[in-house]
Order: structure tokens, then C-alpha cells, then sequence
């Protein structure tokens, strides 16, 4: 099934929009590289942190992105940020199923357990050659401006269906709490899950004295 479609350039951009190439900056604040007087020179974050302004020089690197800012605020937010999209192997370090029933099971089962990424088909018209995944762990931000400006860099966006599972996915990635299930175990009760899934520590009340 195909899950993307392709709106028309005047359109007004909305959250599953998918750009490329967009710039990934990365930042080492250990090892920052200034241009002062013409010259480069090595700092940390703490040397410059006090100045107002500073000019670097740093890695860009151009990569698949979707929107992430929801429509409401995609229309006037100075900034849009937006997730990486990258390779489905890279972003999700699975071996890679051989065979369509293996496939199937990565697609439904895994995918819906990892709330880190979500899964995107091949597609020749929309540019992906291989199967892909949004990283919900990388962020980057464009000014709005310059993706209204630069229409040529919208390659396409989610469709309906795809669009209401992704954005549900977003919810479930942020809205994620850690904690240990066994808490309201009893005793008895925490010495089986122990037995079971653990070695776990037990809270107050869980294990003998």
C-alpha cells in the first residue's frame, strides 16, 4: 500500500511533511571550532558559553527529515522541527528479515513495541529506494521561512492513514513514563515475578528483612 502523497507546492506545510536534503548539524561542545579573525581556533562550550554571539565551523550533513511541529503552530512558528529519517536497519539495528512472513512481523509486531521509531516503505516516486524509519530520538529545526521559501525540498507527506498513526506515535513516544512494574506486588506475588523476570531490586515490604 502506498502511504504518501504529494501535495501541490502552494500547499501550506503541515506535521508528516517529508523534506530532503535538510542540514544535520552536530555539535561536539568539547571540541567547538571558531572563526575569529579569519583564523580557526579549538574551544569548549565553557570558554564561549559568556559571548554574545560566536561564529563556528562544524559538519553539516543533508538528511531526510519529517515534520514534527503540529499544524497549528507548523503556519506561524519561526522554527519547525522536524525528526530524521534514516535507513530501517540503521535506525532500528534489526537483522533484516529474508523473507515477506519475517517482514510482516517487524511491521506489525515490532513496530508496534519500539515507540523510538516508526516504519516507512520504499517508494521510487517519493525517493525512497529502501525501506526507512523516522527516528523519534533525533530532532532537527529549520526556520519556517526557508522551507516555504525552498518548496523544491518538500518531497511528499504521510497520507491519512499514515498521518493519524504517526502522529499517535509521537504522543506515545513523549508521553512514555519509566517505571518498575512490580511495585504493587506483594510479597508472594514479587517472589514469582523475581523468579520469572528478574533479578530485580524489590521496594519496602517486597522481600524478607
Amino acid at each position: 500500500m502506498i502511504i504518501y502523497e504529494h501535495p501541490d507546492v502552494s500547499k501550506p506545510i503541515k506535521q508528516g511533511d517529508i523534506f530532503h536534503p535538510l542540514p544535520k548539524i552536530s555539535l561536539d561542545l568539547t571540541k567547538l571550532t571558531l572563526v575569529e579573525s579569519g583564523a580557526l581556533k579549538r574551544y569548549d562550550w565553557n570558554e564561549v558559553k559568556d559571548k554574545e554571539r560566536s561564529v563556528i565551523n562544524t559538519a553539516i550533513e543533508p538528511v531526510w527529515a519529517i515534520v514534527a511541529t503540529q499544524d497549528c503552530d507548523a503556519i506561524r512558528s519561526p522554527v519547525i522541527s522536524l525528526f530524521e529519517i534514516n535507513l530501517f536497519k540503521t535506525v532500528s539495528s534489526f537483522t533484516l528479515p529474508t523473507t515477506p512472513k519475517k517482514w510482516v512481523s517487524v511491521i506489525t509486531q515490532k513496530s508496534r513495541l519500539n515507540a523510538r521509531w516508526f516504519y516507512l516503505p520504499c517508494d521510487s516516486k517519493m525517493g525512497f529506494p529502501d525501506r526507512m524509519a523516522i527516528n523519534f530520538h533525533t530532532v532537527i529545526q529549520v526556520p519556517r521561512k526557508n522551507l516555504e521559501e525552498l518548496k523544491e525540498l518538500r518531497k511528499g507527506r504521510l497520507n491519512k492513514i499514515a498521518y493519524q498513526h504517526y502522529r499517535e506515535s509521537i504522543a506515545r513516544y513523549f508521553r512514555r513514563y519509566p517505571y518498575d512494574e512490580w511495585y504493587p506486588l506483594n510479597k508472594e506475588e514479587f517472589a514469582e515475578y523475581n523468579k520469572e523476570s528478574g533479578p530485580v531490586e524489590p521496594f519496602e515490604g517486597q522481600a524478607d528483612e
